[in-house]
């Protein structure tokens, strides 16, 4: 699961009068990716599992459950969170699973609350949120500019794609809702970004997607291939030909881009472009490549009754005959490294090391890619200690292999019996 909507920037440079104020400019923060210390860089809490809308593709079990978060709940939550010293700045906040706006606005502002009460809070914690849209109005613009949330939007493109699989639990299309949400952050001046999940309806229609983006001013995009992911036992595009229609899609999508000047930032290839371009721009200081799902810790999942788990959050709660729960323990009675006397961590961990393991020793792309996504692995392959998926395929391998290819042509290359161009390696590799 990726929720950033654009290839993280480079610290700018500026000139100051001040020593201490130019080497804050120009110095990076303290991050998990250029941090040899345990860290997390995601926190992800669900405030509530239900969502007010049933999409065909999704993987969340519980959907219809209406229970919250109560407040002394997040209290201990974020104190345990400080307390484990695994916080650094900066660190985001994803308001995540089910429909998180479907939880009222008082309740996000007795939550913001208890959340900066931490004297660090303001300057560690970047606030997100993942919506379908459709209960976006005025008051929530207001919340989101006052807190500075940042908002990407599920819209999966044109009507006729959108309302395919994102429906009412009436079996109602959601488009028009999902719209009027968008256009009311557009007129509040709410920044955000789009995620269209690419089924078997948008992948044969790059065209009519990249059209809609461009007449709605949609600049941000980030494509969620539809995967096979806990309640989503089956994917539409997982018969045969599903990869070659996701790399037409890909290709095309590119190349329509590319003839207008770029004018849409496009998540997978704006981190493909980076890591043929900026090589080691998000590995460790030992050079590995960063992969927050597969680090422990790097990435921590809280339920709403204080459930946490590590890794994918799309693994929280699941439950499994190999591994037994995806829950690692609870935090109202433990601490966050009450997950390494768990029997079921350790079993994660290891197989998730042992499969990154035989990805680094069998992939070209592994040091761009840190193993892929350890929820893929499972739900296709069966178990974390395995190798290639669909996911990495289609968000990694292609748009890469796209770029390069295009970046031969661009340089008159065209012998394609021999590799691709060598791609220089992060330091350290």
């Amino acid at each position: 699961m990726t929720t950033t909507l654009e290839a993280p920037t480079a610290v700018p440079r500026q000139t100051s009068s001040s020593s201490n104020e130019l080497n804050a400019a120009v110095m990076p923060k303290l991050t998990p990716q250029n941090s040899d210390r345990l860290a997390m860089g995601l926190l992800v809490i669900q405030p509530s599992p239900f969502c007010n809308i049933n999409c065909d593709y999704c993987y969340l079990p519980n959907r219809t459950d209406t229970r919250r978060m109560d407040h002394e709940v997040l209290e201990r939550v974020m104190d345990k969170v400080w307390d484990s010293g695994l916080a650094m700045a900066p660190f985001s906040l994803l308001w995540h699973a089910g429909e998180p706006l479907a939880v009222p606005i008082k309740w996000y502002e007795k939550a913001f609350e208890i959340i900066n009460r931490h004297p660090k809070a303001k300057e560690w914690v970047i606030h997100s949120v993942q919506t379908n849209g459709t209960l976006i109005n005025d008051k929530w613009c207001d919340f989101l500019n006052e807190h500075q949330v940042e908002v990407g939007i599920s819209i999966d493109g044109p009507k006729f794609i959108h309302d395919h699989h994102r429906k009412t639990r009436k079996g109602e299309g959601t488009f028009d809702k999902a719209m009027r949400g968008m256009e009311t952050l557009k007129k509040n001046n709410v920044p955000f970004g789009v995620v269209s999940v690419i089924s078997d309806v948008s992948v044969d229609h790059p065209d009519e997607m990249y059209d809609f983006y461009r007449e709605h001013g949609i600049t941000g995009i980030g494509f969620n291939i539809e995967e096979v992911e806990g309640a989503n036992e089956s994917s539409s595009l997982g018969e045969s030909g599903g990869l070659d229609r996701i790399h037409a899609f890909l290709k095309q999508f590119y190349l329509r881009n590319k003839a207008d000047g770029f004018p849409l930032n496009v998540r997978e290839f704006q981190n493909a472009e980076r890591n043929i371009l900026e090589p080691g721009w998000c590995s460790r200081p030992d050079g590995e490549y960063y992969n927050q799902e597969a680090d422990p810790f790097g990435m921590v999942n809280v339920d709403c009754f204080g459930n946490f788990s590590s890794f994918s959050p799309e693994l929280l709660g699941q439950p499994t005959e190999k591994y037994g729960s995806f829950s690692f323990g609870n935090l109202l009675s433990g601490s966050l490294f009450d997950a390494t006397k768990n029997e079921a961590f350790q079993k994660v961990l290891a197989d998730i090391e042992a499969g990154n393991k035989k990805c680094s020793e069998t992939c070209e792309f592994f040091q761009y890619c840190g193993g892929a996504s350890p929820s893929n692995k499972y739900y296709e392959n069966g178990t974390f200690d395995s190798t290639e998926t669909h996911q990495c395929r289609s968000t990694v391998k292609m748009p890469m292999q796209i770029i390069l290819e295009d970046l031969e042509d661009d340089l008159g290359i065209t012998d394609r019996e021999s590799p691709l161009i060598e791609m220089a390696k992060p330091p350290g590799v």
